[in-house]
């Protein structure tokens, strides 16, 4: 797989405080990642790329931005502040002269939240950090076997509660396939 930071270098150069750069790169390839890493950003970046004959130039910019900044920060043992401090770093490090930095706070701002907006752009973001619902059953259980390993420090008994519910909360967003990933993942986690 690509390094997208040498594929978008330019646009991030362009927006985005030189000294930035390096930290989001720390950020995507720390060691504790095992799902939230680059792998996942290249994967928000391809499913946005597949889109990009439905934007505007300047959309596809906002949301290649939103993407690199939509997990930068990822605290594993406070993940609900997660978004907020993603957008923080994003204005802090923005040194664009227009407005685009609006759809990318909205943007990653709806990846708090299990329904999927309404508006165009907001809802290909959303999908592109959810496609992993869609994933055929083995991919979605390795991602599964990675994200709780990110979530290791947490008793199995306190992960399993809130993942069950986690991924209640996902019935009926992504079509019959994602149900039937989210029923089959369930019981595993039950059984386990």
């Amino acid at each position: 797989m690509d390094n997208p930071f040498s594929r978008y270098q330019n646009l991030l150069r362009t927006y985005i405080k030189p000294q930035t750069i390096p930290i989001l790169y720390k950020l995507w390839t720390d060691r504790s990642r095992v799902y939230h890493n680059i792998n996942h950003l290249n994967g928000v970046l391809q499913y946005i790329q597949r889109y990009a004959y439905k934007f505007n130039q300047d959309e596809f910019e906002q949301l290649v931005l939103a993407a690199f900044f939509h997990d930068a920060i990822y605290d594993m043992k406070d993940p609900k502040g997660n978004e907020d401090k993603s957008i923080k770093l994003f204005r802090d490090s923005y040194i664009g002269q227009d407005k685009k930095f609006e759809l990318v706070d909205k943007a990653i701002e709806c990846t708090k939240y299990r329904k999927r907006p309404t508006n165009f752009l907001l809802r290909i973001f959303w999908d592109a950090d959810n496609e992993g619902f869609r994933e055929p059953w083995i991919v979605f259980l390795k991602n599964e076997h990675k994200i709780r390993h990110e979530f290791s420090h947490i008793p199995e008994d306190i992960y399993k509660k809130a993942r069950i519910e986690f991924l209640k909360s996902n019935f009926g967003l992504f079509g019959p396939n994602g149900d039937e990933n989210v029923r089959k993942l369930i019981k595993y986690i039950r059984d386990k």
